[in-house]
């Protein structure tokens, strides 16, 4: 019989100290909770990177495998020093790219830099993600943190181990990019 189970009320602070030092029921329950809160969110990361949802529910799983080693017992715990999501997000992402090198669609760091990065055809020029796929890599991912993440420019900085600089340059070009698009032309004349 399926129970119901009700969201757990603590924060997500509360919860990964419940992971440290908990005992391994409260752990696991901890951890379980964390998994239910965040799984929706990496699995939109991994999509966002990856082309087909079965790639991205193995990134979902290699993500939490990833976080569940690090707390005790076999690793050494994890201090939470901003949002889980940002810790989230990288690991997501590395996991993601890393399938993508292995799968051999996705260019290495030596061919081009991230704000090379061609973004993904995905043929409607009239549909907004369209025109989000044709953003250089870099400034798609800076607005796609920014806007429908809800990071801070500093949150953004800490997840992609970048200068805030370079944040704020990508997310202004990306921004000034969108503006002069065919999409934006279109919904100026509606």
């Amino acid at each position: 019989m399926a129970r119901l189970r009700r969201q757990d009320p603590r924060s997500d602070e509360a919860l990964v100290a419940a992971c440290n030092e908990g005992d391994s029921r409260e752990a696991a329950q901890a951890f379980e909770a964390l998994y239910r809160r965040h799984k929706d969110y990496v699995l939109r990361v991994a999509l966002r990177f990856v082309p087909d949802t079965d790639t991205a529910l193995d990134i979902l799983q290699e993500t939490f495998t990833y976080l569940l080693r690090r707390f005790p017992p076999t690793g050494g715990g994890i201090a939470l020093t901003a949002k889980l999501t940002t810790l989230l997000y990288p690991i997501a992402r590395n996991t993601a790219i890393t399938a993508l090198r292995k799968s051999g669609r996705f260019p290495t760091a030596e061919d081009v830099a991230p704000d090379d990065l061609p973004g993904q055809d995905r043929g409607d020029t009239t549909d907004i993600r369209s025109v989000l796929a044709d953003l250089p890599g870099g400034q798609r991912e800076v607005l796609e943190l920014r806007f429908v993440d809800d990071l801070s420019l500093k949150e953004i900085a800490d997840v992609l181990s970048i200068p805030l600089g370079t944040v704020k340059s990508r997310l202004h070009l990306g921004i000034a990019r969108l503006r002069s698009s065919d999409f934006a032309k279109n919904l100026d004349h509606e």
